[in-house]
C-alpha cells in the first residue's frame, strides 16, 4: 500500500473518532437537558394540582389557607 494512502486512512480514522466523540458529548448534553426538563415539568404539574385544589375549595366555599403573594410573605 502506498504511504500517502496510509496517511490518508489514518487521517480519516482520526476525523471519525473526533466526530463520534462530539456526537457522544452532544447526546450526553441532550440527556442532561431532558432530565432537567422532566424535573421542571414535574414541578409544574405539582403546582397545577395545588392550584386546582385551591380552586375546587374556593368553588365549594370551603376556607383554605391563605396564599400570599411573594411580596407579602416577607413582611
Amino acid at each position: 500500500m502506498d504511504s500517502s494512502n496510509v496517511l490518508l486512512a489514518l487521517d480519516e480514522q482520526k476525523k471519525w473518532r473526533e466526530r463520534r466523540k462530539r456526537i457522544r458529548d452532544r447526546l450526553r448534553a441532550l440527556e442532561r437537558r431532558r432530565t432537567t426538563l422532566r424535573q421542571e415539568l414535574e414541578g409544574v404539574r405539582k403546582k397545577i394540582l395545588e392550584y386546582n385544589r385551591v380552586l375546587t375549595d374556593l368553588r365549594d366555599g370551603m376556607p383554605t389557607r391563605a396564599v400570599l403573594p411573594p411580596s407579602a410573605q416577607g413582611r
